[in-house]
């Protein structure tokens, strides 16, 4: 029978396994994930704690440790222990940006208050009862929305499914390795998208996407990720998953097949297949030379093209593009079909940071050749001798995208270049109208989270690359920014740039 008593939060240990996010390394970083994930839910959860206390209508859920029976793992109640440990300063919060309003309301918190919620009432399970603490959690998360309670998505249900039931998730296994490894997406994406991502969109991509890219169906799509052909193509489409760029509606279109827009071939029918092979034969008899080694000659000289129009078009010089192209057309070409060795990473400080953010960045739609121009130009820079100079950029990146995507949306009702008075809007003003806009459409929360810092950087007047500080580069004589300023800052600011083109 479980024990029911009230616990200091200080001995509860949070679950590093939560099914809401990937496994985590200690409790720091499952306070971060828990945040990343929800945001919003998160503060209202911590401030109405303030506000009126721990209510005890639920106990929290506490599972006895397998090795030290004096460890309680809180295996349901993880949020709101999160939430008090913060508060009462048992994790540290300072690489944790709480906002200004619940950090007041910490610093003015009485010793009566933490005196009163500081410990909370737990029913705490034997290590031997372990399987009715994971019923009790399936049946909580599995049936329904409690009161208060932010309800499991499709990556934790499919995270438990496949960790506790034994479930096979391709979908979430392709997911957690393109999370892991790709180079294509920001580390604050990869956190989000560990626990919020469209999965049922990827699992319906992955059927149709699975022949062609040379596999047989999803699972085997999942399993030889990333050593697959066109892998960076893959991490393009699971990229634009993520931003709902691709959802059922492209997916399942009739009209526009959403994978030719990557470069995606269409699938080789089997008689056209076996067509092939038969001529095939043919040649090499015939011929002396075999097709096979004419396709791998033409293949590879496509990839070295291909490499280098990216490589250039992404701003690096010529020579730099060759060098990139050869590399990429050797490891194509690599028997064992293993991928290229992972970047190593550099801090957020560092001017390369920005450069590597940059050159994945590839804006579309019409207006936009100039961001294109921008973009590369700004990718020649040494920010670290060029910091005013690329900042220059940088905010004519920002107003190009905004009138380019204000003219797109401009016969649903968008939002306007101008006020009501004909006047044009200042270009802070037009940003906050964008990412309004951006995240009233469709009710889209993934998007409120992926551009709430951008707009509150760019929107505060103190702010390092707020539009204030790039106008005060322009006309105040001794307003000056370094390097590490803007590398520092870049990352949060740039999903609102990418979210416009």
């Amino acid at each position: 029978m479980p024990d029911t008593k009230p616990i200091p939060v200080d001995q509860l240990k949070l679950d590093l396994n939560n099914f809401r996010t990937v496994q985590q390394t200690n409790e720091l970083y499952a306070v971060q994930s828990l945040i990343s994930i929800h945001p919003e839910y998160f503060w209202a959860l911590m401030e109405s704690l303030i506000d009126d206390g721990y209510l005890p209508t639920e106990n929290i859920l506490v599972l006895r440790g397998k090795a030290d029976e004096s460890e309680l793992l809180v295996k349901e109640g993880n949020r709101r222990v999160a939430a008090l440990k913060l508060i009462h300063g048992y994790i540290p919060s300072s690489t944790i940006s709480i906002p200004d309003t619940i950090k007041n309301k910490i610093n003015k918190l009485s010793i009566m208050w933490k005196t009163a919620n500081g410990q909370v009432p737990c029913t705490i399970y034997t290590n031997q009862e372990e399987s009715i603490v994971d019923k009790i959690v399936t049946l909580t998360h599995g049936i329904g929305e409690k009161a208060g309670r932010d309800r499991w998505n499709a990556v934790a249900r499919a995270r438990h499914s496949r960790d506790v039931n034994k479930s096979s998730q391709p979908a979430l296994d392709l997911l957690e390795n393109y999370l892991k490894i790709g180079n294509n997406l920001l580390s604050q994406q990869a956190e989000r998208w560990a626990g919020d991502f469209p999965l049922t969109v990827l699992e319906e991509a992955m059927k149709r996407l699975a022949p062609r890219f040379g596999v047989s169906n999803a699972p085997d799509l999942a399993k030889q990720y990333p050593s697959i052909q066109s892998r960076d193509t893959l991490d393009d489409i699971l990229r634009d998953i993520g931003l709902e760029i691709i959802g059922f509606k492209e997916i399942r279109s009739t009209t526009k097949d959403f994978a030719t827009h990557y470069g995606v071939p269409p699938a080789q029918s089997s008689e056209k297949a076996s067509d092939a092979k038969s001529q095939e034969g043919t040649a090499r008899s015939s011929n002396g030379e075999t097709n096979e080694a004419r396709n791998q000659s033409q293949d590879s000289k496509s990839s070295h093209s291909h490499a280098t129009s990216n490589a250039t078009e992404s701003g690096d010089t010529e020579d730099t593009a060759q060098s990139n192209a050869t590399k990429g057309a050797e490891k194509s070409g690599q028997p064992d079909g293993s991928s290229a060795k992972k970047t190593a990473a550099v801090a957020v400080q560092d001017p390369r940071a920005v450069k590597r953010i940059l050159k994945v960045f590839r804006p579309r739609g019409d207006n936009r050749e100039k961001v294109v121009t921008l973009r590369n130009e700004a990718l020649k820079l040494k920010i670290e001798e060029t910091p005013l100079a690329f900042c220059f950029l940088l905010r004519s990146m920002f107003e190009i995208s905004a009138k380019a995507y204000c003219d797109d949306h401009k016969a649903n009702g968008g939002p306007s270049l101008k006020k009501h008075n004909g006047q044009e809007k200042p270009l802070v003003e037009i940003l906050r109208d964008i990412t309004g806009h951006l995240t009233d459409r469709n009710n889209d929360k993934a998007m409120v989270k992926v551009l709430h810092g951008s707009m509150t950087e760019l929107g505060k007047p103190e702010g390092i690359l707020s539009v204030t500080s790039m106008n005060q580069l322009v006309h105040n004589p001794k307003f000056l920014l370094t390097a590490s300023d803007i590398s520092t800052v870049f990352g949060n600011i740039f999903p609102l740039l990418e979210a416009m083109n």
